[in-house]
Formats: structure tokens, C-alpha cells, sequence
């Protein structure tokens, strides 16, 4: 019985020693609080650090082997692709009056860049107008003519090195108009969109205003030899009115950075009014609207609701110290006439009598 009281009484003392033990462990553990904005800066660090990752690739060649990687899946989907590109609207720095401007772009031969030999459009749910309008198109129409006309810009330099990209708007079969900022620092050049197929269309230089100064005509024309007959090229109309609903359509960075195809992204759109038409000292409007626009934007068509272009999506007017008081510009339709006339470039011209806009 005594034995049996010892053994009782060591028992017991080791398992008060064993729950002390626990005790003083549990009340001195590291104590750790995941707050949410801890997790939110590792899960923003985590994607800022992929899109450094794309944007790298993207600063390559089209022909580059990362390039070809993914346009063989062996990167990507699960690495998200995040094209991107520079400023005011593309490549250049934000506009300000006497901004310095590159030297004239060569009127080059085309890029080697690989082209299918019968370049298969993707086909959208609506087919657009075949002749231009005066009368406001339904919004698919519009959406399907849009499609159909606008596309991404892409410069290169001489040894084909990625420099950055714009948006264009065919004029005519095989002619397309843009800023001339958007390709005054390449030598080669190519468009791309979904409408057009899977590879890039090698395109020229043609034409380019002599500068692309604050508030001076910024244009440039390129044109293409082969394309699918079923692009849809846009009527040049006059400026537009105030407080007339306009449309714009391009490829800002911000919206497509997000696009699963990084080479033909989806066409971005949006819709505002015109604010103010600004007469400059050398007779050419400024067209200050609230349809969005962001970097890749310059070159876009402004069109009324007819699907008529009335003007080219050109710079942002920004603060550097205040990015929300942001103003938005085009070059109005005049000025893009006044161009074509004096390049000896043919395009369709029609008046701006969108009547049927009720905001007209």
C-alpha cells in the first residue's frame, strides 16, 4: 500500500510539472496578428514583381525567345501577361509647351516581323455598317465598326527591339492614321488587333507632320500591302459640337495589361462628351472631352456616334502633382483634313450631321 502511494504521489508530480511546463509555454509563445494591410503590401509586392517580370519580356522583340515562349504556352496562362507601353498618350514623356521633339522617322521598309500569308480575321457576333452613316448606329454596330478599323501601333527600332506602342484607325483599305509621336522614336513598324489575326501586319511609313509640338498637328500615315478585305475604314467629318457624345477606341496600357493575349488584346472603348473646342494661335482646335483615354490611346479615333471620326486622340494635360485634375485631348477632324490634303492622301470626308444624336 505504501508503494502504491509513492507511486501515486510521483505521478502526480509529473503531471503538474507537465501542465506548468505547457502553462509557461502557451504564455510566453510569439504572439502574431495578421493585420490586412500586411497581407494586402505582400500580395501588391507579389504582383507589382510580375509585372516587372512581363514588362521585361515585352520590352523584347517580338521576335525574342521569351516572345516565342509564350506564343508557344510554354509561358503563360498561369503567368499573367502585362503588355505596357510609354506616354503622354504613348511613348513620350507628359506633354508640356516646347517639349523637345525626336528627329523625322525614316520612311523605312516594313519589319520582318512573321505574317500568315492570308491573314484571317476573328469574326465578331455583329458584322459592321458597309457604308458610312449620318444616323446614329446601334451600339453593336458601332462596337463591331470600331473593331474592325482601330489598331494597336506597334515601334521597333532598327535591330527590331521593342520601343513601345500606340493605336491607329484605318482611313482607307489599306491606310492607317496615327500620331506622329507614337512612331517618331522607331524606324520599323507593325499593327496588330483581333480583327486583323494572330500575327502582326508589317506596315510603312508614308507620311508625318513635321513635328508633334504642344498644340501643333500631330500625325503620321502608314500604310500596309497586305490586309484582310474586311477591315472597315472610317469617314473623316469635321470638329465635333459641344456637349456631343463622342466614342473612343484604342489600346491604353492600363485597361490591356490584363488581356490573356498580349499581341492582339481586346479593343478598348469609352464613351464622354466634348467639354470645349480650344482655337490655338495657328488656327488648328483642341478638343477637350471626357471619354477615357490613357497611355497606348494616341493615334484613336474620336468618333461621333455614327461611327464618323471627329477627332485623333492625341495628349493628356496633367499636374504632375495632381493626378486626378487630369484634361484629355484630341486634334480635331479639320486638322486631320487639312493633313491628308496637303500628303496627297485619299480618305472619305463626311459632314457631322449625327441627327440624330439626341445630344446634338
Amino acid at each position: 500500500m505504501k508503494l502504491s502511494n509513492r507511486t501515486f504521489a510521483v505521478a502526480a508530480i509529473i503531471l503538474v510539472a507537465l501542465n506548468l511546463f505547457v502553462y509557461l509555454w502557451w504564455a510566453n509563445r510569439p504572439f502574431v496578428v495578421l493585420r490586412p494591410a500586411d497581407v494586402n503590401r505582400e500580395i501588391v509586392a507579389g504582383l507589382e514583381a510580375e509585372s516587372q517580370r512581363i514588362q521585361k519580356m515585352l520590352d523584347s522583340a517580338c521576335t525574342s525567345p521569351e516572345m516565342q515562349a509564350y506564343r508557344r504556352g510554354e509561358v503563360g496562362p498561369l503567368l499573367r501577361a502585362q503588355p505596357g507601353s510609354g506616354a503622354p498618350v504613348t511613348s513620350r514623356p507628359t506633354v508640356t509647351p516646347n517639349a523637345s521633339v525626336a528627329a523625322t522617322p525614316d520612311v523605312s521598309t516594313p519589319p520582318s516581323v512573321s505574317v500568315p500569308t492570308t491573314a484571317t480575321p476573328i469574326e465578331s457576333p455583329v458584322a459592321p455598317p458597309d457604308q458610312t452613316s449620318t444616323k446614329i448606329l446601334p451600339q453593336e454596330q458601332l462596337v463591331s465598326l470600331l473593331e474592325a478599323s482601330t489598331v494597336r501601333v506597334l515601334v521597333f527600332s532598327e535591330q527590331m527591339k521593342y520601343l513601345g506602342h500606340g493605336t491607329g484607325f484605318f482611313i482607307d483599305k489599306n491606310t492607317v492614321v496615327t500620331n506622329r509621336h507614337v512612331i517618331e522614336a522607331g524606324k520599323k513598324f507593325a499593327m496588330t488587333s483581333s480583327f486583323l489575326g494572330k500575327e502582326p501586319l508589317p506596315i510603312k511609313l508614308i507620311a508625318a507632320t513635321k513635328d508633334s509640338e504642344y498644340t501643333h498637328p500631330d500625325f503620321a500615315v502608314l500604310r500596309a500591302d497586305k490586309v484582310p478585305a474586311t477591315v472597315r475604314p472610317l469617314a473623316i467629318s469635321t470638329q465635333p459640337q459641344l456637349l456631343q457624345t463622342v466614342v473612343a477606341s484604342g489600346f491604353p496600357s492600363s485597361e490591356i495589361r490584363v488581356d490573356a493575349n498580349i499581341v492582339t488584346p481586346n479593343t478598348v472603348f469609352s464613351q464622354g462628351e466634348v467639354s470645349v473646342l480650344q482655337r490655338q494661335p495657328n488656327n488648328m482646335v483642341l478638343v477637350l472631352h471626357t471619354a477615357r483615354i490613357a497611355t497606348g490611346s494616341s493615334g484613336g479615333p474620336l468618333v461621333n456616334r455614327c461611327g464618323n471620326v471627329v477627332g485623333v486622340n492625341t495628349f493628356i494635360g496633367a499636374q504632375t502633382d495632381k493626378f486626378s485634375d487630369r484634361s484629355l485631348y484630341a486634334l480635331s477632324g479639320n486638322a486631320l483634313r487639312s493633313f491628308l490634303d496637303q500628303s496627297g492622301v485619299s480618305y472619305q470626308k463626311i459632314a457631322n450631321d449625327c441627327s440624330s444624336d439626341p445630344k446634338n
